[in-house]
């Protein structure tokens, strides 16, 4: 009878097969994992020279900033800004942020400043102010001492003149 050749021959020998393991996976040298953890600590240092560059040297002046497209809906208001009249009473707020602004009950009992105190007068009308000339008589000399607003329908269009203590002082209305 003719031998075979192979495990299965060896099997009818009566001899135990051999069994060859082939590795499939070949560890790394070692030199090279030196080099690879070497390459790693080199680059986390460098990191964090970079981010310390940066952070503490004039260049990040030069970088140039992108600005930013984003309008506030309001204008940022200061300190001065609630405290002294406007100088122009034309504004885009409606009646409910009017009504928001002026309910703000200031939480400073006492004052950063000297302050005088006021009165305000408002003048309801539908049309030219009556007895104009007999008010700017009463208000002349006492600019510090009161505000002045203007309250009127708002097909009116105001003429005083810029030496008036009317001029400038309409609070636009809304028509509903």
């Amino acid at each position: 009878m003719k031998s075979r050749t192979g495990s299965q021959g060896s099997l009818e020998e009566g001899k135990d097969p051999v069994i060859r393991v082939v590795n499939q996976y070949k560890p790394l040298p070692l030199r090279l994992l030196q080099f690879l953890l070497l390459l790693l600590g080199l680059g986390i240092v460098f990191s964090f020279l970079s981010m310390y560059v940066v952070r503490y040297s004039v260049v990040q002046n030069v970088i140039p900033m992108v600005q930013s497209k984003f309008q506030p809906c309001f204008p940022q208001l200061s300190l001065e800004s609630w405290i002294s009249p406007p100088s122009n009473l034309l504004h885009s707020m409606n009646d409910t942020q009017l009504f928001w602004r002026a309910s703000i009950v200031p939480q400073i009992k006492k004052y950063p400043f000297n302050r005088t105190r006021k009165i305000a007068f408002m003048f309801l009308t539908r049309g030219p102010l009556p007895l104009a000339p007999l008010w700017e008589r009463f208000f002349k000399g006492n600019e510090k001492l009161y505000s002045i607003y203007i309250h009127s329908l708002p097909s009116y269009n105001p003429d005083f003149p810029p030496s008036s203590v009317f001029h400038g002082r309409q609070i636009p209305s809304q028509v509903k």
